[in-house]
């Protein structure tokens, strides 16, 4: 039996198709170059209408903001600080898909493009998405060194450090529309490198 909790209300339906539709202006025309009447023209009602779900386009941005950067922190905290090489592999893999999706290529896009004109707009992304990551991974990193897997450092750095080795150019590239998003082959490789390469700079018991 489905559980009717579980049905999305209908103006949930809609507070969704807005949010989707206002992202995709956005990440098309830029933040400045989409007003509140472009938005209520595409979702197809007035913009009273689309003021009964947001306030403000800033209240928008940051819904569009949280539909793209929402991930579970439990999605990492599975497994053993034990087997951390593979939880690490596992992590890498997982994070590379999520960032280098079309919606998350658009927002660094949009983030950089409004960066002087419109600071909120990656101050959002920081505050949403990056730094509840980061604090997320530090802490599963202080666990490690706490179990002497990984050696003494600054936890924050240490994750930092993976994850440029992890994403680095084959994320900026994609990013620059240089080339498409990385296959799900190109990222494997290029976390399993900066897993070695990590885990010989980290690792307490491969150290050479």
């Amino acid at each position: 039996m489905v559980d009717a909790q579980s049905i999305p209300s209908r103006k949930d339906r809609k507070r969704a198709e807005i949010v989707a539709i206002a992202g995709d202006l956005f990440f098309k025309e830029g933040y400045a170059g989409t007003s509140m009447s472009q938005i209520a023209a595409a979702v197809g009602g007035s913009k009273q209408t689309l003021y009964n779900y947001f306030q403000s386009k800033e209240e928008l941005l940051l819904a569009v903001v949280r539909d793209v950067v929402d991930m579970s922190p439990e999605e990492y905290l599975i497994g053993p600080p034990s087997d951390f090489r593979a939880w690490l592999t596992q992590f890498g893999c997982a994070t590379m898909q999520g960032l280098t999706t079309y919606k998350y290529i658009s927002l660094q896009r949009l983030a950089a493009a409004e960066a002087l004109r419109f600071p909120e707009v990656g101050r959002m992304f920081d505050e949403i998405g990056v730094e509840p990551f980061y604090r997320t991974m530090t802490a599963k990193f202080v666990e490690a060194m706490e179990a002497g897997i990984l050696r003494r450092a600054d936890p924050r750095i240490a994750v930092e450090q993976f994850m440029e080795m992890s994403a680095g150019w084959l994320l900026r590239r994609a990013v620059w529309n240089i080339r498409p998003a990385p296959t799900k082959a190109e990222i494997e490789k290029s976390v399993s490198d900066a897993v070695s390469v990590f885990m010989d700079g980290y690792g307490v018991h491969e150290l050479r």
